[in-house]
């Protein structure tokens, strides 16, 4: 098993921060030449569990189903398909808030198994790079919108 972790810093009330991690077409902005589409909605929440969200990047499509949604605090996923020779793959991402009230930080934790052996390396740091982006891509989001209210 392979694991990936971070923790991403947010100058922004968790509140605000669970309102952009949440919101699945908002991750196309972080990609370039891609589009995130919600193929099936989530219950009781439009993108909560069940959800099942499509990363397209030119013709590469991921698919992920939403498998934990609690507001403002935790979001988990698993990835129903990628176009890369991983399995088994899923993330959990918890937002803190700071206990000096300045924002709050997004941990990403991400776990999976290699197809093609002695290939852990490369692919810890293909995802990591992506979920690295994903993550800033949040926190500046979150931060824009704190400072605008």
């Amino acid at each position: 098993m392979q694991t990936i972790s971070s923790s991403t810093p947010i100058a922004a009330p968790q509140e605000v921060a669970w309102e952009v991690m949440a919101d699945h077409e908002l991750y196309a902005r972080w990609v370039p030449r891609s589009v995130v589409d919600l193929e099936v909605k989530g219950s009781p929440e439009r993108n909560g569990v069940g959800a099942i969200r499509v990363f397209h990047i030119g013709p590469v499509r991921t698919r992920e189903e939403i498998t934990t949604f609690d507001p403002p605090n935790r979001m988990a996923y698993r990835v129903l398909t990628i176009p890369m020779p991983v399995r088994n793959c899923r993330s959990d991402l918890l937002l803190v808030a700071n206990d000096d009230g300045s924002g709050c930080t997004l941990h990403w934790d991400s776990w999976f198994e290699t197809v093609i052996p002695l290939t852990g390396g490369i692919m810890r740091q293909i995802m990591g790079s992506a979920t690295a982006k994903m993550a800033a891509g949040i926190a500046e989001e979150a931060a824009r919108r704190a400072q605008s209210a």
